[in-house]
């Protein structure tokens, strides 16, 4: 464990002339090299004020051969009248302002998408919330008694359930060698209300796919008449037992 002890009086006082010697000795050698300092910034661009540059601690002086940082001096701040220094200062102020207005409009959206989420759960009657925001978008829950995600990232998505050992499980949380079945996979247009993406929507179709993919499971995919596809679930008959993933023989454990 450790303890903040505060130093003593004379520990103050000895570092306080430690960095007042330091100091002074670098304003000693900044004024000894003055000269120099000169002379190589007049060998480069002509500048509005020399002496201004000569005491400038940019990078920018002296370089005259570096045009690439400030223009060789020419536009670093210390070059600025007053009026060009009050102009930059109100673009700086506006680029913020606008830059926090953004900030605003996007912690509004994701509170109302955060809403939206919580209303469509209930609405589905489902347990989810959102566990990563972006890069990637991530959505867990229990729909039916099964965990399962949808994750979102590159233009594409994935929906993922628990295994039929612990159907109740978060498959987003468990470890790499623990089975989980990819149940679908999409482009994230299809997420999209609006033209824009919707993180409602993406829990929507999260819950879709799973209730589809659990009944379609489950079926015992009845032929009526000449039919294609099964009354009970709709799945296409030939491709029925693409659906079957008890055992892990079709593909879909990973």
């Amino acid at each position: 464990m450790r303890q903040y002890v505060s130093p003593s009086n004379e520990e103050v006082a000895e570092s306080r002339a430690s960095f007042e010697q330091c100091r002074a000795e670098m304003d000693a050698l900044r004024e000894a090299a003055r000269p120099a300092r000169r002379v190589a910034i007049l060998a480069g661009p002509a500048l509005r004020d020399v002496d201004t540059a000569v005491d400038c601690m940019c990078s920018c002086h002296p370089r005259p051969a570096d045009v690439h940082l400030h223009d060789g001096g020419q536009s670093c701040r210390c070059q600025e009248t007053e009026a060009e220094h009050a102009a930059r200062r109100e673009t700086i102020l506006k680029q913020w302002s606008e830059l926090s207005e953004d900030f605003a409009d996007e912690e509004r959206f994701d509170r109302q998408q955060r809403q939206l989420v919580a209303e469509e759960a209930a609405a589905l009657g489902v347990e989810a919330r959102i566990e990563v925001w972006a890069a990637p978008f991530v959505v867990v829950g229990v729909c039916d008694g099964r965990g399962f995600y949808l994750r979102e990232r590159h233009g594409s998505y994935r929906v993922t359930i628990a295994p039929d050992e612990d159907p109740g499980s978060n498959p987003w949380a468990a470890e790499p060698t623990e089975p989980s079945i990819d149940i679908a996979a999409g482009d994230d247009s299809e997420l999209q209300e609006d033209g824009r993406f919707s993180r409602a929507v993406a829990l929507r179709v999260a819950v879709q796919t799973v209730r589809t993919a659990l009944a379609r499971n489950a079926c015992d995919h009845r032929s009526v008449d000449s039919e294609p596809y099964c009354p009970s679930c709709g799945v296409r008959l030939e491709d029925a037992e693409v659906w079957r993933w008890t055992g892990g023989t079709n593909g879909y454990r990973t």
